[in-house]
């Protein structure tokens, strides 16, 4: 195999472009914030959701199989030293986060216990929400993925130790463009959540209707960052964040074609939206 190839296939399935993605999120908030990202900052991003994802991954590996083989296939050859690479993730992440606050150490509990409710589950969520998972229950799997997402701005202002409005307005957009995401992942990932008996938009709405949820959400989205804007609330070089609905707009449709290739727009196109979060703000910075 080319060295290009494996690079290619390591990125992807092995879950460093959607860590990249975070790292990047978290960059755009830094600057949103008037401070430089640093490479502690970057790295715990990284880290926290490398392992988070790799989480995931181990814990559902044989459901994975229907839905996504060719992933599934891959890291399949490193299943034993999986709950490892978690591990080192974490704990790295946390030592880390060890010497900025202890504030922010606590602060980073949040994500790791979502991580847990939603790859390992627990017993006592059954009385709460019907199921031991959070990804088993309608739309919770996506708002709790969103949601995950959407602390970025917060723990970026924790990192740092102050906030601002632009700062904590992040996190509505970071929502909202995460849930478009994870709803497209579940429109490829349709007939393998109904193997499994997972109950998501597509398998419930059907996939006309999910694309078309996704359409709402995207133009919502958009319509807040132009109400910012107008409204002075986020620094003008934000509107090249506008760019991003326009991004998902064209790759979703791009998913709605009959011969469209959905493994290859969700695990490369999809994901890299995240990775454009940061290089948009610097852009907007140096051009406005």
């Amino acid at each position: 195999m080319k060295p290009l190839s494996v690079a290619y296939r390591e990125l992807v399935l092995g879950g460093h472009l959607l860590a990249l993605g975070t790292a990047s999120m978290a960059g755009a908030a830094a600057y949103l914030f008037g401070r430089n990202p640093t490479v502690v900052l970057l790295l715990m991003a990284y880290l926290f959701s490398f392992g988070a994802y790799m989480m995931n991954r181990s814990a559902e590996m044989d459901q994975d199989l229907a839905s996504h083989p060719e992933r599934t296939t891959y890291l399949a050859r490193r299943r034993k030293i999986l709950p490892g690479v978690v591990a080192a993730s974490f704990l790295i992440g946390y030592a880390l986060a060890a010497t900025v606050s202890l504030i922010f150490l606590v602060a980073l509990l949040v994500p790791l216990a979502l991580s847990l409710l939603y790859s390992v589950g627990s017993k006592r969520l059954v009385g709460l929400i019907g199921t031991s998972k959070l990804k088993q229950r309608l739309l919770l799997k996506n708002v709790s993925i969103a949601f995950g997402w959407s602390l970025i701005p917060i723990l970026v202002g924790l990192y740092f130790g102050g906030f601002n409005v632009p700062l904590l307005l992040l996190g509505p957009l970071i929502f909202m463009r995460l849930m478009t995401n994870t709803i497209v992942f579940d429109i490829r990932d349709t007939d393998g959540d109904r193997k499994n008996a997972i109950k998501t938009l597509p398998t419930e709405l059907g996939v006309p209707r999910s694309f078309k949820v996704v359409g709402a959400i995207d133009a919502l989205s958009a319509v807040y960052l132009v109400a910012l804007l107008v409204a002075g609330l986020v620094p003008s070089y934000s509107v090249t964040l506008l760019l991003l609905p326009i991004y998902s707009t064209i790759y979703r449709g791009l998913a709605m074609q009959s011969n469209a290739n959905l493994s290859f727009i969700c695990d490369v196109v999809a994901d890299a939206e995240y990775v454009l979060w940061g290089p948009l703000i610097y852009i907007g910075k140096l051009l406005i």
